[in-house]
């Protein structure tokens, strides 16, 4: 029972570490705080605001995007196989 909460506890660690290096939301929270702050700049010069910064419609997931959803779920098919190997090694031994 420990061994596999040490699993359960490592693989849940890998995959927090994997999300927090190829989350997207991370890249689209810079350009929303980037069009904010310009936004915010031309109201104080009194500026007439009439482009659609900010505006964000396309939804659909680009080519970039496509392959690191690809990589991720290659990665953690092969986390899946080196904790399985590891917990069956561990079993074996003890």
């Amino acid at each position: 029972m420990k061994e596999l909460l040490i699993d359960f506890t490592m693989v849940g660690l890998l995959l927090f570490c994997m999300n927090g290096l190829l989350n997207n939301h991370y890249i689209q929270n810079e350009l929303v705080s980037k069009n904010i702050t310009s936004f915010e700049q031309n109201v104080q010069k009194q500026k007439e605001v009439n482009s659609d910064e900010g505006f964000y419609d396309n939804q659909k997931d680009n080519t970039l995007s496509l392959i690191v959803k690809k990589i991720s779920q290659i990665c953690i098919q092969i986390i899946q196989t080196i904790v399985l190997l590891i917990s069956q090694f561990i079993s074996n031994i003890l």
